[in-house]
C-alpha cells in the first residue's frame, strides 16, 4: 500500500517536473525572442531616422524640427502592428 502511493506521488512529481520544465521553456524563449526583437527594433529605428531625416526638406524641419520624428514614429508604429499581425497568426494554436 505504501508502495502504491510512492509510486503514485514519483508519477505525480514527475509530470509536474516535466510540465514546469516546458513552461519555463516557453516563458525562457519568449523573453529571449523579445531581447532579440528590441536589438533589432533599435537597429531599424536608427536606419529610420536617417532615411526619414534625408527625405524631410530642409525649410520644414526649420519650422517643424520634430517632424522627422513623427515621421519616424509612424512608420515604426505601422512596421510593428504588421508584425504584430503577424505573429499573432503565427502564434495561433490549432485545437
Amino acid at each position: 500500500m505504501v508502495k502504491k502511493h510512492i509510486k503514485r506521488a514519483a508519477s505525480y512529481s514527475k509530470t509536474k517536473a516535466n510540465f514546469l520544465h516546458s513552461q519555463f521553456k516557453d516563458h525562457a524563449s519568449t523573453a529571449i525572442i523579445a531581447a532579440l526583437g528590441f536589438v533589432i527594433a533599435l537597429a531599424w529605428k536608427d536606419l529610420i531616422v536617417k532615411i526619414v531625416g534625408t527625405l524631410a526638406r530642409a525649410e520644414m524641419l526649420e519650422k517643424y524640427p520634430y517632424i522627422a520624428e513623427l515621421y519616424v514614429a509612424i512608420v515604426v508604429t505601422i512596421i510593428a502592428i504588421i508584425g504584430i499581425i503577424i505573429i499573432g497568426k503565427w502564434a495561433q494554436k490549432v485545437e
